[in-house]
């Protein structure tokens, strides 16, 4: 239906993209009450005036048919539920009403909220409102950098963000990182990608993408190097071989910042494997290039050339924006950076700068019961939302009463998404705030039609892989369309009517007044700048590095005014060398031995069993290739679910315009596509367009073969995104392959593997 675009006046106003985490900043335009245009922000630090084709979507999600037009409440069951439109005043107080009664009946902390993400604005207030009431519970979505965390974790002892410093970079090798299609924050990434090929830096970075498919991400590198899927961990090593015996380490680095490369000694005198003896024993040449696939000539080739073409840069282990990789694979990868001493340093691994505030709003150690998802059985904190329906069904610690969901659909984005179904049809009152019914909210009893981006106010901290502090802000660029309304108002409208101690530990009239809080606090820090032109960036960096600071702000005000007109604040210099917080292990530097893992796991002997080691043997806390699974004569393909930048993060497929580009190397779009190899294909019979079914031991579903010989002959694709069952008929199209997939987690941060589904593939 074409709709025509009433009169008025004409407008610019600033917004920030939620379609995806990075949340680019935006110039909307604006005729009378509708928004008509969707541009980059040409200020914003992170996409400099570029955009996705997420972002460019965000009007399609603004005026899209099927939002939520009212707050809804089933007036039927969990199976068969029945949505009557009811008024905010009565949703308040219905959720008013059962958190008090939770809460002076002592049972508060078996609240559980579950946010999506990336932290914003709503993310910090939603913690203080849950300490403030009285849980421990708030959890996140799982993030595709889990296992480059985990890795983080047991070898520098940080639990920041890590970031890359991609600009500088003259090496990058990358081990099926989706680089180019959803990965980190995506514009800033493809920036960076064109500056490697800019002439006129006067330099040339190559990059290689290591990965079993010829992705998208693989065609565009300056060489695709193919292996067998699960063996990146033995390839990184490999090259370490090739580092160490040539002499390509940095050996003043390693010297200097790193404990466990040579053997060495405890404090009882007992000897321990040191990164080096690991290398030269199990990771020889010829060794590596029989498991991985790849010629050992090039694997010397790339070791020496990521050796000598410094600053290099190793990421990985393969991962989408949503699913990790291996732990080890990641641990394996950053040992490369180590080597090379890319670790705190121009063009390699940084980590994320701390914004100058304290977070106040979320102290959950000082509650005292311990939070849902406390698992004793991994040593590396976080990654724990995989654990909530086994705590939800087992009812320990204490059996879940409500939970607040936060725009997240764990039931379709979530590889045990069946699972959350199962355990959520047992929480006796569950409330979510969404733009679009979806899987995981059609469970709930009431449902709050969330504002868009474009509807309310908005700030977003550093972007994923971003390594500057930095706070994003923007007012609404029009006024919320049916009833929706930000949650973070509602929230706010709940702690009122809580009363006390709720009530005095959020006193604001709404997210504006919040949001202004947060920037008098960076005012009084007396640090950073606001959004500028890249001149004015250049001649801070200056400044800052003189030990100037010469802000064009002089009140609390005046910044919170500049910020609304340029979109944020950030600092734009990183500071090199401040080793006490980038090692923060029990040496004080970068471990290849991770005495982290090495002192949980004496007290836990069960994780050695899991993890298919002997108690006491250290490859347990060295990198090391994890075991591969293999195939059977009645399910012989392996399936690996892949990302396309459209529908990245599996966010989408409800719009139209997203959908019509899904697939530009097949010409595949509005229906999901089984990527097979035409060896393969034609062996079972199977033609380029046929319907067949795709099995596994979990499952099977039925979808449209492609051929494509960019992939394996052992192994088939599916596409992400697709398969939603409720919500707009736009999304509910193809197949979720993360229902084929079997469940499966690696014992050291409970990671959920899915490269270990095989399936057969035969025609309809």
């Amino acid at each position: 239906e074409e709709v025509e675009v009433p009169g008025g006046p004409e407008a610019w106003r600033l917004s920030l993209c939620s379609l995806w985490p990075a949340r680019c900043g935006l110039r909307v335009r604006t005729i009378g009450s509708r928004a008509v245009k969707i541009q980059g922000n040409p200020l914003h630090p992170v996409n400099h005036g570029g955009l996705c084709p997420r972002g460019i979507a965000g009007l399609q999600a603004l005026y899209h048919p099927d939002r939520l037009r009212a707050p809804l409440k089933n007036v039927g069951t969990r199976k068969s539920p029945r949505w009557q439109e009811i008024s905010w005043e009565e949703a308040t107080v219905a959720v008013t009403n059962r958190l008090r009664e939770l809460r002076q009946t002592g049972r508060a902390h078996t609240v559980v909220c579950v946010d999506r993400r990336e932290p914003d604005l709503f993310s910090r207030l939603l913690r203080r409102f849950l300490s403030a009431y009285g849980s421990p519970n708030y959890l996140a979505m799982p993030s595709g950098l889990a296992a480059l965390q985990t890795a983080a974790y047991l070898q520098q002892g940080v639990t920041k963000p890590i970031a890359y410093d991609l600009d500088n970079t003259r090496y990058l090798l990358s081990f099926g990182v989706n680089l180019l299609e959803g990965w980190g924050a995506p514009t800033s990434v493809m920036r960076s990608f064109g500056r490697w090929r800019d002439p006129s830096a006067g330099r040339r970075t190559k990059f290689t993408q290591v990965e079993s498919r010829f992705s998208l991400t693989a065609a565009r590198a300056d060489e695709w190097v193919a292996l067998r899927p699960g063996t990146e961990a033995a390839l990184a090593l490999g090259l370490a071989y090739v580092l160490i015996t040539e002499g390509l380490v940095d050996d003043v680095f390693i010297r200097d910042h790193t404990f466990g490369f040579e053997d060495w000694r405890d404090t009882t005198g007992k000897t321990h494997l040191g990164f080096r003896s690991l290398v030269l024993s199990d990771y020889r040449l010829n060794d590596v290039s029989t498991l991985t696939g790849v010629p050992a000539e090039t694997i010397l080739r790339l070791a020496r050339e990521f050796g000598r073409s410094r600053p290099a840069l190793a990421i990985g282990d393969r991962q989408t924006s949503t699913l990790a990789g291996h732990p080890y694979a990641a641990m394996a990868v950053h040992a490369l950076n180590a080597l090379v001493g890319s670790i705190d340093s121009p063009g390699g691994v940084l980590l994320q700068a701390d914004l100058p505030w304290s977070d106040e709003d979320a102290k959950p150690s000082s509650l005292p019961h311990p939070r849902i998802d406390h698992a004793p059985e991994h040593p590396v904190p976080g990654h724990s939302l995989a654990r909530l329906p086994q705590a939800i069904l087992s009812r320990k610690p204490y059996p879940v009463q409500a939970l607040l969901l936060h725009d997240v659909n764990p039931v379709f984005g979530l590889p045990n998404g069946e699972a959350f179904r199962q355990a959520f049809a047992e929480v006796p009152f569950i409330v979510s705030f969404a733009s679009f019914l979806d899987e995981t909210s059609a469970l709930a009893d009431v449902v709050l039609p969330a504002a868009t981006d474009l509807e309310r106010w908005q700030a977003a901290d550093s972007p994923p892989t971003f390594p500057f502090a930095m706070v994003s802000i923007a007012p609404p660029a029009i006024a919320p369309r049916n009833a929706a309304r930000h949650p973070a108002d509602f929230i706010l409208a709940l702690a009122r009517g809580l009363g006390e101690p709720v009530s005095s530990a959020l006193p604001f009239a709404g997210a504006e007044e919040y949001l202004r809080r947060q920037v008098g606090e960076l005012f009084a820090a007396e640090s950073g700048t606001v959004f500028s032109t890249s001149l004015e960036e250049t001649w801070h960096r200056l400044l800052a590095r003189s030990g100037w600071w010469a802000p064009t702000y002089s009140t609390a005000d005046e910044l919170w005014e500049q910020m609304k007109q340029q979109g944020g604040w950030w600092e734009p210099t990183y500071y090199y060398g401040q080793w006490d917080r980038v090692f923060q292990t029990p040496s004080g530097r970068f471990e290849f031995f991770s005495q982290l893992l090495s002192r949980w796991a004496a007290a836990h002997p069960e994780f050695a069993r899991a993890a298919g080691l002997g108690q006491g043997d250290d490859r347990l806390f060295l990198p090391h290739q994890p075991p591969l699974l293999e195939a059977s004569p009645e399910y012989p393909l392996l399936l690996l679910p892949v990302e396309v930048l459209p529908l990245a993060g599996g966010h989408g497929a409800h719009l139209p315009y997203l959908q019509q580009i899904a697939g530009p190397h097949l010409f595949a779009h509005w229906d999901s596509w089984l990527e097979i190899h035409p060896e393969t294909a034609h062996r079972l019979g199977i033609a380029d367009g046929d319907r067949v079914w795709v099995e596994s031991r979990r499952s099977r579903a039925q979808v449209r073969a492609r051929l494509y010989a960019g992939v394996r002959p052992d192994v088939v694709h599916l596409p992400l995104g697709y398969g939603h069952t409720e919500g707009s008929p736009w999304g509910r199209r193809g197949v979720n392959p993360l229902h084929l997939l079997e469940e499966r987690y690696e014992p050291l941060a409970g990671i959920a593997q899915t490269d270990r589904t095989y399936v057969k593939v035969y025609r309809t």
